[in-house]
Protein backbone atom coordinates (compact mmCIF):
# COMPACT_ATOMS: atom_id res chain seq x y z
CA UNK A 1 0.00 0.00 0.00
CA UNK A 2 1.33 3.44 -0.97
CA UNK A 3 0.37 4.89 2.49
CA UNK A 4 1.05 8.19 1.95
CA UNK A 5 -0.78 8.50 -1.39
CA UNK A 6 -3.92 6.47 0.07
CA UNK A 7 -3.50 9.59 2.99
CA UNK A 8 -3.75 12.39 0.67
CA UNK A 9 -6.34 10.87 -1.19
CA UNK A 10 -8.46 10.44 1.74
CA UNK A 11 -8.05 14.03 2.99
CA UNK A 12 -9.06 15.12 -0.89
CA UNK A 13 -12.20 13.34 -0.09
CA UNK A 14 -12.70 15.49 3.37
CA UNK A 15 -11.70 12.51 5.92
CA UNK A 16 -10.61 13.77 9.12
CA UNK A 17 -8.07 12.45 10.63
CA UNK A 18 -9.06 10.09 12.89
CA UNK A 19 -10.82 8.35 10.01
CA UNK A 20 -7.94 8.64 7.69
CA UNK A 21 -5.83 6.61 10.15
CA UNK A 22 -8.54 4.07 10.35
CA UNK A 23 -8.79 3.33 6.90
CA UNK A 24 -4.80 2.90 6.32
CA UNK A 25 -4.87 0.50 9.93
CA UNK A 26 -7.87 -1.52 8.70
CA UNK A 27 -6.04 -1.97 5.44
CA UNK A 28 -2.74 -3.22 7.39
CA UNK A 29 -4.91 -5.61 9.04
CA UNK A 30 -6.02 -6.75 5.41
CA UNK A 31 -2.69 -6.99 3.78
CA UNK A 32 -1.43 -9.32 7.23
CA UNK A 33 -4.40 -11.53 6.67
CA UNK A 34 -3.45 -11.79 2.81
CA UNK A 35 0.22 -12.48 3.46
CA UNK A 36 -0.06 -15.11 6.84
CA UNK A 37 -3.62 -16.93 5.78
CA UNK A 38 -3.56 -16.51 1.63
CA UNK A 39 0.54 -16.14 1.18
CA UNK A 40 -0.44 -13.42 -1.28
CA UNK A 41 0.26 -9.45 -0.83
CA UNK A 42 -2.05 -6.55 -1.34
CA UNK A 43 -1.43 -5.63 -5.33
CA UNK A 44 -2.80 -9.52 -6.09
CA UNK A 45 -6.10 -9.10 -4.01
CA UNK A 46 -9.23 -10.97 -6.05
CA UNK A 47 -13.11 -10.94 -5.14
CA UNK A 48 -12.31 -14.58 -3.62
CA UNK A 49 -9.26 -12.88 -1.02
CA UNK A 50 -11.99 -10.47 0.09
CA UNK A 51 -15.07 -12.52 0.38
CA UNK A 52 -12.90 -15.26 2.72
CA UNK A 53 -11.62 -12.03 5.11
CA UNK A 54 -14.98 -11.03 5.56
CA UNK A 55 -16.26 -14.33 6.68
CA UNK A 56 -13.48 -14.54 8.92
CA UNK A 57 -14.44 -11.41 10.70
CA UNK A 58 -17.91 -12.05 10.48
CA UNK A 59 -17.77 -16.06 11.74
CA UNK A 60 -14.19 -16.47 13.46
CA UNK A 61 -14.19 -12.42 15.11
CA UNK A 62 -17.70 -12.31 15.53
CA UNK A 63 -17.66 -8.58 14.34
CA UNK A 64 -19.68 -6.61 11.62
CA UNK A 65 -17.86 -6.41 8.34
CA UNK A 66 -19.83 -3.31 7.35
CA UNK A 67 -17.14 -0.62 8.52
CA UNK A 68 -13.96 -2.71 6.74
CA UNK A 69 -16.02 -3.02 3.55
CA UNK A 70 -16.33 1.24 3.60
CA UNK A 71 -12.40 1.11 4.18
CA UNK A 72 -12.33 -1.26 0.47
CA UNK A 73 -14.64 1.13 -1.28
CA UNK A 74 -12.30 3.83 -0.01
CA UNK A 75 -9.11 1.67 -1.19
CA UNK A 76 -10.29 0.21 -4.37
CA UNK A 77 -11.64 3.95 -5.48
CA UNK A 78 -7.96 5.10 -4.60
CA UNK A 79 -6.53 2.18 -6.75
CA UNK A 80 -9.02 3.01 -9.62
CA UNK A 81 -10.01 -0.81 -9.24
CA UNK A 82 -14.18 -0.80 -10.31
CA UNK A 83 -14.10 -4.29 -10.17
CA UNK A 84 -13.36 -5.06 -6.78
CA UNK A 85 -15.14 -1.65 -6.11
CA UNK A 86 -18.19 -3.13 -7.24
CA UNK A 87 -17.54 -6.32 -5.40
CA UNK A 88 -17.31 -4.33 -2.32
CA UNK A 89 -19.91 -2.21 -2.69
CA UNK A 90 -22.50 -5.54 -3.51
CA UNK A 91 -21.51 -6.98 -0.04
CA UNK A 92 -21.41 -3.87 1.62
CA UNK A 93 -25.04 -3.80 0.26
CA UNK A 94 -26.05 -7.10 1.37
CA UNK A 95 -25.15 -6.35 4.80
CA UNK A 96 -27.29 -3.50 4.84
CA UNK A 97 -30.08 -5.02 3.77
CA UNK A 98 -30.23 -7.37 6.50
CA UNK A 99 -30.03 -4.59 9.08
CA UNK A 100 -32.16 -2.28 7.45
CA UNK A 101 -35.88 -2.46 9.47
CA UNK A 102 -38.00 -2.81 6.09
CA UNK A 103 -40.07 0.81 5.49
CA UNK A 104 -43.53 0.66 3.87
CA UNK A 105 -44.89 2.54 0.69
CA UNK A 106 -47.76 3.48 3.07
CA UNK A 107 -45.47 5.37 5.10
CA UNK A 108 -44.33 7.90 2.86
CA UNK A 109 -45.87 11.24 2.75
CA UNK A 110 -48.12 12.87 -0.02
CA UNK A 111 -48.81 9.57 -1.75
CA UNK A 112 -52.70 8.19 -3.35
CA UNK A 113 -53.92 5.46 -0.66
CA UNK A 114 -55.59 3.94 -3.41
CA UNK A 115 -52.20 3.43 -5.76
CA UNK A 116 -50.67 1.82 -1.95
CA UNK A 117 -53.59 -0.48 -1.25
CA UNK A 118 -53.45 -2.05 -5.47
CA UNK A 119 -49.94 -2.28 -5.06
CA UNK A 120 -50.35 -4.02 -1.47
CA UNK A 121 -52.95 -6.45 -3.66
CA UNK A 122 -50.13 -8.10 -5.64
CA UNK A 123 -47.81 -8.11 -2.81
CA UNK A 124 -45.96 -5.13 -2.89
CA UNK A 125 -45.76 -3.21 0.72
CA UNK A 126 -42.47 -2.58 1.53
CA UNK A 127 -39.91 -0.25 0.00
CA UNK A 128 -37.23 -3.45 -0.86
CA UNK A 129 -40.69 -5.23 -2.94
CA UNK A 130 -41.01 -1.69 -4.32
CA UNK A 131 -37.33 -1.42 -5.65
CA UNK A 132 -37.61 -4.86 -6.89
CA UNK A 133 -40.72 -4.36 -8.84
CA UNK A 134 -40.11 -1.17 -10.36
CA UNK A 135 -36.65 -0.56 -10.50
CA UNK A 136 -36.63 -1.44 -14.63
CA UNK A 137 -38.56 1.00 -16.97
CA UNK A 138 -40.33 -2.19 -18.51
CA UNK A 139 -41.54 -3.36 -14.72
CA UNK A 140 -43.15 0.27 -14.41
CA UNK A 141 -44.85 -0.04 -17.55
CA UNK A 142 -46.21 -3.71 -16.81
CA UNK A 143 -47.64 -2.81 -13.08
CA UNK A 144 -48.94 0.60 -14.90
CA UNK A 145 -51.11 -1.37 -17.06
CA UNK A 146 -51.65 -4.31 -14.43
CA UNK A 147 -53.20 -1.74 -11.99
CA UNK A 148 -54.18 1.18 -13.77
CA UNK A 149 -51.74 3.82 -12.57
CA UNK A 150 -49.52 5.79 -14.08
CA UNK A 151 -45.70 5.14 -14.35
CA UNK A 152 -44.95 8.70 -12.95
CA UNK A 153 -46.65 7.41 -10.20
CA UNK A 154 -45.08 4.61 -9.79
CA UNK A 155 -41.62 5.84 -10.50
CA UNK A 156 -41.89 8.21 -7.97
CA UNK A 157 -43.14 5.66 -5.22
CA UNK A 158 -39.70 3.90 -6.04
CA UNK A 159 -37.89 6.35 -6.28
CA UNK A 160 -38.56 7.43 -2.79
CA UNK A 161 -37.77 4.05 -1.97
CA UNK A 162 -34.50 3.91 -3.36
CA UNK A 163 -33.53 7.50 -1.12
CA UNK A 164 -34.57 5.04 2.58
CA UNK A 165 -31.34 3.08 1.01
CA UNK A 166 -29.20 6.29 2.61
CA UNK A 167 -30.17 5.21 6.10
CA UNK A 168 -32.50 6.85 8.61
CA UNK A 169 -34.43 8.33 5.42
CA UNK A 170 -38.10 7.54 6.09
CA UNK A 171 -41.54 9.36 5.41
CA UNK A 172 -40.64 13.03 6.00
CA UNK A 173 -36.94 13.30 5.11
CA UNK A 174 -37.72 10.93 1.69
CA UNK A 175 -40.17 13.63 1.01
CA UNK A 176 -38.39 16.49 1.58
CA UNK A 177 -35.47 15.04 -0.57
CA UNK A 178 -37.59 13.80 -3.23
CA UNK A 179 -39.43 17.22 -3.45
CA UNK A 180 -36.44 19.51 -3.23
CA UNK A 181 -34.54 17.79 -7.27
CA UNK A 182 -32.82 14.92 -5.04
CA UNK A 183 -34.75 11.57 -5.92
CA UNK A 184 -31.69 9.30 -6.22
CA UNK A 185 -28.47 8.43 -4.05
CA UNK A 186 -26.48 9.42 -6.54
CA UNK A 187 -27.48 12.85 -7.02
CA UNK A 188 -26.85 13.13 -3.61
CA UNK A 189 -23.72 11.79 -3.72
CA UNK A 190 -22.16 14.81 -5.66
CA UNK A 191 -23.05 17.06 -2.72
CA UNK A 192 -20.74 18.05 0.47
CA UNK A 193 -22.43 18.54 3.83
CA UNK A 194 -22.17 22.12 3.57
CA UNK A 195 -23.47 22.52 0.10
CA UNK A 196 -26.02 19.86 0.94
CA UNK A 197 -27.43 21.70 3.87
CA UNK A 198 -27.36 25.16 1.60
CA UNK A 199 -29.78 22.90 -0.99
CA UNK A 200 -32.06 22.23 2.11
CA UNK A 201 -31.83 25.69 3.56
CA UNK A 202 -32.74 27.20 0.94
CA UNK A 203 -35.83 25.21 -0.60
CA UNK A 204 -36.94 25.11 2.76
CA UNK A 205 -36.88 28.68 2.89
CA UNK A 206 -38.47 29.18 -0.64
CA UNK A 207 -41.13 26.01 -0.82
CA UNK A 208 -42.63 26.60 2.90
CA UNK A 209 -41.62 23.58 3.76
CA UNK A 210 -43.17 22.27 6.81
CA UNK A 211 -40.00 21.33 9.01
CA UNK A 212 -36.93 21.94 10.27
CA UNK A 213 -33.55 21.41 7.73
CA UNK A 214 -31.63 18.06 8.44
CA UNK A 215 -29.20 18.28 11.09
CA UNK A 216 -25.42 18.57 9.12
CA UNK A 217 -24.06 15.72 11.09
CA UNK A 218 -26.94 13.53 9.68
CA UNK A 219 -26.11 14.78 6.00
CA UNK A 220 -22.64 13.52 6.34
CA UNK A 221 -23.72 9.99 6.98
CA UNK A 222 -26.25 10.25 4.20
CA UNK A 223 -23.79 11.42 2.07
CA UNK A 224 -21.29 8.96 2.87
CA UNK A 225 -24.08 6.11 2.22
CA UNK A 226 -24.82 7.67 -0.88
CA UNK A 227 -21.67 7.37 -2.47
CA UNK A 228 -21.28 3.52 -1.58
CA UNK A 229 -24.10 2.81 -3.07
CA UNK A 230 -24.47 1.28 -6.37
CA UNK A 231 -27.35 2.62 -9.23
CA UNK A 232 -30.22 0.15 -8.99
CA UNK A 233 -33.51 2.56 -10.76
CA UNK A 234 -33.24 2.31 -14.65
CA UNK A 235 -34.02 6.06 -16.16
Amino acid sequence: MKEEEFRKHLKRKGKKAHVIDRNVSLVKQFQTYLKEDRGKVLDTVNSEDIAAYVDMIENVKKESAKGYLYVFLNYFQFKENEELLRFSVKLREERTKRTRSIFSIRNFMDINPDHVKKLAEIGIRNVEQMLEAGKKKQQRKELSDQLGIQEEAILELVKLSDLTRMGYIKTKLSRLYYNSGLDSPEKVAKFEPDKLYEHFKKYVEESGWDGMVPNPKDLVENIKAARSLSKVVED
